[in-house]
């Protein structure tokens, strides 16, 4: 039996800052990863802005690919918004680098990482966790953090709640393709990906290399497979797909909708596990970097006052919360009034949209990370959205 302080479930860039956090102040943690390689299988566009990097002190010059100034949005019908341009509102960065600086960081701070260590059990004891793995490591700790993704093995383990909803997302890396650089593709539409969107994220600065993908609906009438085989021959894709290469294909589960409990005794969750993800956008890099810094902070705490149980714990769910819980909230409301949109009003929208000042306040206000900051200036220049944002406008 392997003794630590802190286990850490899933070696993801999330784990993997919490893990770093907690061993900077002298303390024993292991991470737990079940596959055999940091950062693989890659399961993320990878369009962050540069808040990740500065959270995790990461250089832009070890992992950021290419820098995004802008988005092409396409209707159903094929009428086109663009929106930005004027300055770098994001980065494409290399997921996998990424992933494994920020482990790296973790093992310079003395973590350690076991790889190829699926956790299969896991049970309380008095006041400390045991856990098995498949490769037979018995490991006892006092605290146990579940980093494990959508499908979280830990929060299954110790019933706490599941996400609101799931997303299922399949795309690509791909080669040939003819991308201006500076914008990504964005498709919207039921019959390309119904509930959410599909995306062509340009990775290099010649704009011949891309990521492509798309999310749906659990509820979608076909699988991801289908509309990402469609997508390839959309009219709408062809400009820009003509003589491409797919290099790999890539997929994975998004987890929308705050948990209402992230914590139990000796137990806490974080980063997709609790579902800490945008849901206007999939994205969860960010946020779930914003969690891991108070589920850090509240397991020092713990582990300084020697206090495992729950009342204690649950500080960070409500920290959390604090931070990121109204601008999550307010996603999943905007999310609810996309996925009941038809095809004729989202065409309808993109058209009012193609609106000077609205453009201009886009471009102003837009931010991947907080998409409050822009539902004001848009009501002010285009008031009759006012009728489809009732429960938002409310508060």
């Amino acid at each position: 039996m392997k003794e630590y302080d802190v286990t850490i479930v899933g070696g993801g860039p999330i784990g993997g800052h919490v893990a770093r956090r907690i061993a900077h102040e002298g303390y024993k943690v292991v991470i737990l990863e079940e596959h055999k390689q940091i950062g693989e299988p890659l399961k993320c566009a990878g369009l962050i802005t540069t808040r990740p990097l500065n959270l995790t002190n990461i250089s832009e010059k070890l992992v950021v690919q290419n820098k995004i100034k802008g988005a092409n949005i396409h209707s159903p019908s094929g009428h086109i918004l663009t929106i930005g341009g004027d300055r770098e509102h994001a980065v494409v960065i290399d997921r996998p680098k990424f992933d494994m600086e920020i482990i790296n960081h973790s093992i310079d701070e003395g973590a350690e990482v076991f790889l190829e260590n699926k956790v299969i059990s896991a049970k309380k004891h008095s006041n400390h966790v045991e856990l098995k793995t498949e490769q037979n490591n018995n490991i006892m700790c006092k605290l146990l953090i579940g980093a494990d993704g959508p499908f979280s093995k830990t929060r299954e383990l110790f019933n706490l709640p599941k996400p609101a909803e799931f997303l299922n997302g399949i795309g690509a890396e791909i080669t040939g393709t003819n991308l201006n650089p500076d914008f990504v593709e964005i498709f919207v539409g039921k019959d390309i990906a119904p509930g959410f969107f599909a995306w062509i994220i340009p990775t290099n600065e010649q704009g011949s290399e891309a990521r492509i993908g798309l999310c749906i609906n659990q509820d979608a009438p076909h699988p991801p497979n289908y509309y990402f085989l469609k997508l390839l021959k959309n009219i709408n894709t062809t400009t820009y797909l003509k003589n491409i290469n797919i290099v790999r294909k890539t997929g994975g589960a998004v987890p929308l909708g705050l948990l209402k409990q992230t914590t139990d005794s000796n137990v806490m969750l974080v980063g997709d596990a609790a579902a800490q993800v945008k849901p206007t956008s999939g994205g969860g890099i960010y946020t779930g970097l914003l969690c891991a810094n108070h589920c850090s902070a509240v397991a020092l705490e713990a582990l300084q006052k020697n206090d495992f149980t729950n009342n204690l714990l649950k500080k960070y769910h409500k920290l959390s919360n604090n931070e990121i819980g109204k601008e999550l909230k307010l996603g999943m409301k905007i999310r609810k009034i996309f996925k009941n949109l038809t095809d004729e009003q989202l065409d309808k929208y993109m058209t009012k949209f193609q609106d000077k000042k609205i453009l201009e306040n886009i471009s102003k206000y837009g931010d991947i990370d907080y998409p409050s900051k822009l539902i004001k200036p848009l009501l002010k220049n285009l008031p009759s959205l006012i009728k489809f944002l009732p429960k938002i406008i409310r508060k």
